[in-house]
C-alpha cells in the first residue's frame, strides 16, 4: 500500500495462537491495523467478514478492509476512533448508551447472512467434545464445578438458526468514541455462521452481564428482542463448556486475562444454576 510507514505500536497477544497486531501511521495522516492471523482459519474468516457482513453495520461502525494476503495471513484495516469499552469507566447512563448500541449493532451482524445456506449442524460431536474438555479440565477445576459442567452439558444445544455471528462479542472489542457517543466494532477474526447463542450470547451473559440487568436491559432493547427460552438453555450449555475450554487455553498459554474470564463464568453458572439444579447448593 505504501513504502513510508511508521509503526507506532505493537500490540502482542499471550500465546502462540494469537494473532500479531501493530498500529501503522501511514502517508497524509493515515492510520492503520495491520494484522497477522496465526492460522489460515482465522485469516479467512475475518477477510469474509470484512467483505460479507461488517457493511451491514453501517457506515463507519467498522474498519474497512484496505489490503489482505492470503499467503502470509495478514490484513490491513482502517483505524477507528475511540477506545475500548473495556477500559472505560462511564456514567451509568452513557454506559447504558453504548450497550444498547452494542445490541444494535449486534442485531445488523447477525441478520447480515440472512440469504447465506446453513453450515451442516455438528451435534453428533457433541458428547465427545464434551467428554474431552471435562476429562482435560479434571486437574485444575474443582470437582463442584466438574459436576455441574457435566450437568449443563449432559444433552446437546437445541438446534437453533445460524446468523452471522462475530464469535468474541465483548466489550475488549467495542470501540467507543466518548465525543460522538457512538460504539465501533472490530477484530472479525472469528466471525462465522453458527447460533447467536453459541458465543455472542453465552459470553456477554456469563463473562459481564449476569450481575448486571441495567445492562442486559440496554443490550436486549438494542438488539429488539430478549432470548427464547431455547437460546437461555443453549448460552447455560454452550458457556459451560467454554468456560472449560477458555480455562484450559488459558492456563496452558499464561493468558491471565481468560483465565479470569472463566473463572467469572463458571462462578455466575454456578450461581445461576445451584438453586435450579442442587436445591440451594452453591446459590
Amino acid at each position: 500500500m505504501t513504502d513510508t510507514y511508521t509503526v507506532i505500536a505493537e500490540h502482542p497477544r499471550p500465546g502462540n495462537n494469537r494473532p500479531s497486531l501493530w498500529e501503522i501511521d501511514g502517508l497524509y495522516g493515515a492510520r492503520w491495523f495491520a494484522k497477522q492471523h496465526a492460522g489460515p482459519k482465522l485469516h479467512h474468516r475475518e477477510v469474509d467478514a470484512y467483505r460479507k457482513w461488517t457493511v451491514c453495520l453501517g457506515a463507519d461502525r467498522a474498519p474497512e478492509l484496505i489490503a489482505a494476503d492470503t499467503q502470509t495471513r495478514s490484513v490491513l484495516v482502517t483505524a477507528v476512533p475511540g477506545r475500548s469499552l473495556d477500559t472505560l469507566r462511564l456514567p451509568a447512563e452513557q454506559e447504558r448508551k453504548a450497550y444498547e448500541q452494542a445490541g444494535e449493532l449486534l442485531a445488523r451482524h447477525h441478520a447480515a447472512a440472512t440469504d447465506e445456506p446453513a453450515t451442516d449442524a455438528a451435534e453428533e460431536t457433541w458428547d465427545a467434545t464434551a467428554a474431552k474438555l471435562l476429562d482435560g479440565a479434571a486437574s485444575y477445576v474443582p470437582e463442584h464445578d466438574i459436576a455441574m459442567v457435566r450437568a449443563l452439558a449432559m444433552e446437546a444445544p437445541p438446534r437453533l438458526p445460524q446468523v452471522a455471528a462475530h464469535g468474541d462479542y465483548m466489550p475488549k472489542n467495542w470501540m467507543w468514541d466518548e465525543t460522538e457517543q457512538r460504539l465501533r466494532i472490530i477484530d472479525f477474526e472469528r466471525a462465522e455462521l453458527q447460533p447467536a447463542a453459541r458465543r455472542d450470547f453465552s459470553r456477554l451473559r456469563y463473562r459481564v452481564l449476569l450481575q448486571r440487568p441495567d445492562l442486559i436491559a440496554a443490550l436486549h432493547h438494542g438488539y429488539g428482542r430478549q432470548l427464547t427460552d431455547d437460546e437461555l438453555a443453549a448460552c447455560r450449555a454452550y458457556g459451560a463448556l467454554d468456560a472449560l475450554d477458555s480455562l484450559s487455553w488459558g492456563i496452558q498459554h499464561r493468558d491471565i486475562g481468560l483465565v479470569d474470564e472463566a473463572h467469572t463464568m463458571l462462578e455466575n453458572l454456578r450461581r445461576e444454576n445451584g438453586t435450579r439444579m442442587w436445591g440451594g447448593w452453591g446459590a
